[in-house]
């Protein structure tokens, strides 16, 4: 009986070691893709451009925040990504990750923005009025002193508004 006990902690412990070596191998390759494609579009402009490149930065950052959800870098991945995803109109990419953010990491240090942007997007890349508000009401509850809280109360007010009737109303406003 001690001879098996024996046995299973040990193969236990092999398997674990093992497992561990995986794991940081995993973690230097999923790190040196980002880092790879990260210097590539920091250090030359022109690939700032480069939706491809873009797109696969993205997806790199998804790599490793799933192969890793427990790592710090990953709810900083997660968001990176999320930008990213925002600023080439992947608006359902986006909000996904921030809300991966919201629910997966509770303690991160830019979860009310993830709140916020998911917010803008509803509002100005998908025109989902009642669902753009509903956040935005929801970040000022959460969120009262935050800077950005008057842009949620002015983005609330302005919702819908095409550009002249935006133009009007800082008009009057400014008559008055």
């Amino acid at each position: 009986m001690m001879f098996r006990t024996y046995s299973f902690v040990l193969i236990a412990g092999i398997l674990l070691s093992v497992s561990s070596c995986n794991n940081n191998a995993e973690k230097k390759k999923l790190a040196s893709d980002v880092a790879e494609l990260e210097a590539v579009i920091l250090t030359d402009t022109t690939s700032l451009l480069d939706r491809t490149l873009a797109l696969e930065l993205i997806q790199a950052y998804e790599n490793y925040a799933n192969a890793l959800p427990g790592d710090s870098l990953s709810p900083e991945y997660l968001y990176k990504g999320a930008e990213i995803a925002m600023n080439l109109q992947q608006a359902g990419r986006a909000i996904e990750f921030h809300q991966r953010i919201l629910i997966n990491y509770p303690d991160f240090d830019k979860k009310s923005y993830c709140l916020f942007l998911q917010a803008f997007i509803y509002e100005n890349q998908m025109q989902q009025y009642e669902t753009s508000k509903k956040l935005y009401l929801d970040f000022i509850e959460k969120y009262p002193n935050h800077p950005l809280a008057d842009d949620a109360q002015v983005s609330i007010s302005n919702m819908g508004k095409s550009l002249e009737e935006l133009i009007k109303s800082w008009e009057a406003k400014e008559e008055n």
